[in-house]
């Protein structure tokens, strides 16, 4: 198979995999509303009447579980993305330094808001960080930067 072909099929992959966690999360977002408010709003996708059987602690506590999976997912994709493109694990070792060192931002900024006591600003700034590592931005970051990097050391004499 043609690399081109390779690497349209591994950005459709990453956006399928961006459009299902989307899914996911708006409609567990959408029962949850209901059930905490006492409201009959429905939002109309397929998933929703499977998500709406669960309680909602049950569904607010997915959440927590649910986040991780496809950060980890993410970084999988990415990687092997990575790897295929630039054949090296220089790189796939810079993308998980990239997902290690935002996966303890957003939990130092989690704690931190929840040991001085605002732990919405501390949520808000965790959410932010895990919302990077569930999506392309890392690929989006470091395929130009190995691209320019290896541009300047192949010039050097």
């Amino acid at each position: 198979m043609n690399k081109k072909i390779k690497i349209i099929l591994f950005v459709v992959f990453l956006a399928v995999i961006g459009l299902f966690r989307e899914m996911i999360f708006l409609t567990i977002n959408a029962v949850l509303y209901n059930k905490y408010y006492n409201a009959n709003e429905h939002i109309g996708l397929l998933l929703e009447p499977m998500i709406s059987l669960f309680s909602y602690q049950t569904l607010y506590v997915a959440k927590w579980f649910i986040t991780p999976v496809f950060a980890l997912t993410y970084w999988y994709i990415q990687k092997q993305f990575l790897f295929y493109i630039f054949n090296e694990k220089k790189t796939t070792a810079w993308l998980s330094i990239f997902y290690l060192s935002l996966f303890l931002l957003a939990g130092i900024f989690f704690v931190a808001g929840w040991a001085f006591g605002n732990i919405t600003e501390g949520y808000t700034f965790s959410r932010m960080f895990m919302g990077l590592l569930q999506s392309p931005a890392a690929c989006m970051i470091l395929i130009p930067v190995m691209y320019l990097y290896k541009k300047t050391n192949s010039n050097q004499p």
